[in-house]
Formats: C-alpha cells, structure tokens, sequence
C-alpha cells in the first residue's frame, strides 16, 4: 500500500488506522507494506506528536479521550460542517464556552465567508446568559457517554410536578430532528427500560463509580425509526394519515423528506395524501399546526379529534362562539364559513 508514499503521507495515513483500532508493529507493518523497523520508528515518530495507548495484547492505539485530529475538507464539506455547526450554535440558551469554542477552531478549517460567520455564531454563544450548573450537567453527561460510566440524573419531566431520581447508562446523545433540543438517550435502572432524557430538564447529574458495557445489539437507526423526533414507545407504531390541500402546502411538503418511513400519493384533485406510521403522534402536534388549514387530519381519530378540539379552542379565544350542533332556524352561519361549512 507505500509504495510510491511519502514518508509524510505514510505517516498521515498510520494515524487514520491508529485512530480506528490497535495495530502491533508487525500488524501495521503488513497492513501499510513496510517492514517492521519502519513501522516501529514511524510509530515512534508518531508518538510525539499524538497521544498513544498499548493495549495488554500488545497493540498500539491512538489514545481518542486526548487526541485533537487534524481535519482537512473540502469547499463542500465544509459547507456540510458550517450548516451543522450553524444549527448547534442556535440550540443553547446558556453560554457554552465549547461550544464557543468546537466553531472557533472549526472556522479556522473553512473558507470565507463561513470563516467570518462562525466566528461570529461562537461570540453570539458566549453573549449568552452564564449558568454553571446546567453546563456541568451537558458536560458530566458526555463524560458519562465517552467513559461508559453509569450516571445519576435529578430528571423533571415537562408536566411532572416533583423531580425523580435515575441511575442511567447513557447510549446516545442525540439532537431532535424538529426542534433545537438535544436528548440522552439511556437506559434507566429504576424504570427498566430505555428513556429520552431532554438535556435541559435534567437538573443535575453526577458520575458514579460503576462502569457498564453497551449492549452489543443497540442500533439507534432501529430504536428511532418510528419516532417523529426523539420520542418512542414500546407500543406498536400508529399510522398517521393527512390530507394537504393543492397549492403551496403540497409544494412544500415535496421539498422535505418529513419521515423516514412517509408514503406521498396524490389525488386527482392536485390534494397529497401524507401517511407514515409513527411511535407517538402527540409529538407530531406542533408540526402538523404549523400547516394551519392547509393539513387536514384524517388518521388516526384520537389526534383528528385533539386538532378539532384544538381548532375549537382557538376560534373561542379569538371571540367566536362554537356550537356543537347546527341551528335548525340557521343552518348556515358565518361560523360556517370561518370553518368551511
């Protein structure tokens, strides 16, 4: 695989490999056509530059809990990187110095005008109201994650009138994908199952001394595939069916792929009918609003019912008096035509 490598690109392409799993010299030594002498000196020189680990079977690794990689991109990738790091600098409300700084070192990689705008988002992040506390709870989290290591969490769930107490194992830290809120994704001793933590209702954590092992079976792509965001639920998944009228609605949900498992038909009046089968549908909620009268639910009863209660509601606030039932003096009404008769 050397041949015709530089020692520079050897050397590059030693660290990829080193970063992957652990290598003795011998092992790198075939895996990169070399002998064993270069192998070990460039391992050697390797080492003054990155932290390395030797395992009890006698592999070198390079040490991931110290090592900063050096990344070069490209102008697409880079814009890949910028669009997502954008993003993360609008999901706090607290001032995140790693935040700050994670998009400070990433701006010095990119090409202008990413450059200046990233250094901007970073200072914008650290204009943010200070509160030790719930960094100390992001940044116990992660290490908890890295390290395997079981931690405790003082967790008030958004309509829960008292805080409760979980030992966890956390698996996945995970953004939404229909908010600007980040969860932890663990397994609760005290519930026996897996939970969504969001990050900002955690009031506290602390590492404990106990380590676990992932289990070998947990597949995040699996576990989610029926979730509208984060949400799931051991019962079985629900079709969600919705009508959207012709026009800019229809148009719209064209541009976007909204769920992993969504079928779009279209009727012969230019109408698209929207079905994918969903975890809960009550996360969906806010979404399917945001489309106002241009989204009509169709499946299942229970959330037709809680929009139409909701559409009640509303016109109530705003002055109008809703009947349940059509005058017989007035069959048609300018509620009527408020609600499309």
């Amino acid at each position: 695989m050397s041949r015709g490598m530089t020692r520079s690109e050897r050397l590059s392409e030693m660290e990829r490999l080193y970063q992957q799993r652990g290598y003795t010299d011998i092992e790198m030594a075939k895996r990169i056509g070399v002998t064993r002498a270069t192998a070990y000196k460039d391992r050697i020189l390797l080492e003054t530059e990155v932290p390395f680990i030797k395992d009890e079977h006698g592999r070198w690794y390079i040490d991931r809990n110290k090592y900063v990689s050096a990344v070069r991109v490209n102008l697409n990738e880079a814009l890949a990187l910028y669009l997502a790091t954008r993003r993360a600098s609008r999901q706090t409300r607290i001032a995140q110095p790693h935040v700050a700084n994670a998009l400070s070192k990433l701006a010095v990689t990119l090409k202008k005008p990413m450059t200046e705008r990233l250094v901007h988002a970073a200072d914008a992040v650290l204009s943010q109201k200070s509160l030790p506390e719930r960094l100390a709870v992001v940044e116990t989290v992660a290490q908890a994650w890295v390290d395997n290591i079981k931690v405790r969490l003082v967790y008030k769930a958004l309509d829960a009138r008292h805080a409760t107490t979980h030992v966890v194992r956390p698996y996945l830290i995970e953004p939404s994908l229909w908010s600007e809120s980040t969860y932890l994704i663990a397994h609760s001793d005290q519930a026996n199952k897996i939970i969504p933590f969001k990050l900002a209702r955690i009031e506290r954590a602390s590492l404990t001394t106990e380590s676990f092992e992932p289990p070998a079976d947990f597949d995040e792509q699996q576990l989610l595939r029926h979730a509208w965001g984060i949400w799931y639920s051991d019962k079985p998944a629900e079709p969600v069916t919705l009508r959207f009228k012709r026009g800019k609605a229809t148009q719209r949900l064209q541009e976007t792929i909204w769920h992993p498992n969504e079928t779009v038909t279209a009727e012969r009046n230019g109408d698209l009918i929207w079905s994918a089968e969903v975890a809960e549908w009550q996360e969906m909620l806010p979404w399917i609003r945001g489309w106002g009268a241009d989204c009509e639910v169709l499946d299942p009863p229970e959330l037709r019912q809680t929009l139409m209660g909701e559409a009640r509601a509303m016109a109530e606030q705003y002055g109008w008096a809703i009947s349940s039932e059509r005058s017989a003096t007035a069959p048609h009404t300018m509620l009527d035509d408020f609600f499309g008769g």
